[in-house]
């Protein structure tokens, strides 16, 4: 005998249960995904809860364990931020690990680690221990966990006796002052060195560093500098268009070429400005040390800088930077005042795009790969240029690749004050900018306002 049918309230209650289970179902299966597939929208702009592709690359690729001991006071409001950071650092690498510690509950503990005030982050590693504030920021942080992991510091030698730049000098348009602490962030330990009183450059010189030289050299102080890179090491050069001429003598013997010549850029150089100040551009083929300079660096009076290699001598050309195709080298007599100047190719110009940067490497006598790397500009690493565009992470970048240091080459975290933000624009982008706001949106208006006024003339 066939059971009795379902009246319809039965039906409807049993229609909603499954409703409700498969609605229930669909929601845990929904958390399910993206809890594996975890996203945030970061609009600070600072960026003050997505860590920087650097920290991301320094944490992914750490090697030894690190233990962090951070030293809070459990009742400040900022205390949801220092977890939030953390907790996002540890799901990046299964060899970082972090604990938490109230200073005010924890005193010997405070005492044992020297954290004597809120904020201390402590970084330890084999026997290693390295301190820092939390207000010295990610950087901070980046550099710390890079100083508890290694054996030691990496040793940058910045050249003097010809006029180079001068680290000590907090001078904007003159000084160079927060390039040494550009490098510290990145553990390096910066050094000055005079071939004037040694005959070679030691040996635990990672970089040597030539920040725009206007003097020209001893030739005993070339053949040292030969002798540094014939045995593998490594030569970043900033020039000014008034190198010495020794200088320039030595670089076209290691197959580069420096016309006298500057480069003009009336299409990439900043809205409204001189031609000689512009946003320099990768070549075709993109350097390994631009894949995480996120900005256009900025170069100002830059030099020509050619690099010419030769594959049947070992001798390996890397371009790294040029003009537009509409820049163009010319003599800096020809410039004018305003830092214009137009290309006649009658006077020996060089049309575009023109470089501005490379890199010679080549296989030493005992295998070892020596370097050098020229910029022709100086002006890119001083104090009122360094943090503009992609300055910084461009000079960094750099000594991080001579110096061997490949994983440390991402984009760092932004430095500038909460709300101000860089905004460049070259003069191509300043003149559609110009045109759109003056010509084609109010031509988009006045064009529907006369549509309008027809429809409804003829419809209303």
């Amino acid at each position: 005998m066939e059971g009795a049918p379902l009246n319809a309230n039965t039906r409807n209650t049993i229609k909603l249960i499954l409703g409700t289970l498969g609605f229930l179902g669909l929601l845990v299966a929904t958390q399910a995904i993206l809890a594996g597939h975890n996203r945030r929208l970061d609009l600070t702009p600072q960026k003050k809860f997505t860590l920087s592709e650097r920290t991301k690359q320094v944490l992914t690729d750490l090697k030894r364990d690190v233990q962090l001991m951070a030293f809070i006071n459990s009742d400040r409001p900022e205390n949801f931020f220092v977890q939030d950071l953390l907790e996002r650092m540890a799901a990046l690498s299964p060899h970082f690990r972090y604990t938490i510690v109230d200073i005010n509950r924890n005193p010997a503990l405070a005492r044992k680690y020297q954290a004597i005030q809120y904020g201390t982050l402590v970084f330890e590693s084999d026997g290693q221990r390295k301190g820092t504030l939390l207000s010295s920021g990610e950087n901070g942080m980046v550099s710390a966990l890079l100083q508890a992991t290694r054996s030691g510091e990496k040793v940058i030698y910045f050249l003097t006796g010809h006029g180079e730049g001068d680290l000590s000098n907090s001078v904007p348009q003159e000084g160079y002052t927060k390039l040494s602490g550009a490098l510290a962030d990145e553990f390096y330990q910066v050094k000055t060195l005079s071939l004037t009183r040694i005959t070679a450059v030691p040996e635990d010189a990672a970089v040597v560093v030539l920040l725009g030289p206007k003097v020209d050299f001893l030739p005993a102080e070339l053949s040292a500098l030969d002798a540094y890179v014939q045995q593998g090491g490594a030569l970043l050069i900033l020039l000014d268009p008034q190198a010495p001429p020794s200088l320039v003598t030595f670089l076209e013997n290691h197959s580069f070429h420096l016309p006298p010549l500057v480069a003009v850029d009336p299409s990439n150089r900043l809205y409204a400005g001189e031609m000689i100040t512009f946003r320099a551009a990768a070549t075709a083929k993109v350097h390994p040390m631009l894949r995480s300079v996120n900005a256009q660096p900025i170069f100002s009076l830059a030099r020509v800088v050619e690099v010419r290699g030769d594959l049947a001598k070992g001798i390996i050309d890397s371009p790294v930077l040029a003009t537009s195709g509409e820049g163009f080298g010319t003599a800096e007599k020809n410039l004018t005042t305003e830092g214009t100047a137009t290309l006649a190719p009658e006077r020996g110009d060089m049309p575009g795009p023109v470089p501005i940067a490379g890199e010679v490497a080549f296989r030493t006598k005992g295998g070892k790969l020596g370097r050098i790397v020229v910029f022709g500009d100086v002006d890119l690493a001083n104090n009122a240029l360094l943090e503009q565009g992609g300055n910084k992470d461009l000079f960094v970048n750099a000594v991080n690749w001579l110096a061997e240091d490949i994983d440390q080459m991402a984009a760092r975290s932004e430095m500038q004050k909460s709300g101000i933000n860089q905004l460049f624009l070259s003069a191509d982008q300043g003149r559609r900018v110009l045109l759109l706001s003056t010509v084609a949106l109010p031509g988009l208006f006045l064009l529907t306002g006369v549509g309008l006024f027809m429809w409804r003339r003829q419809y209303g």
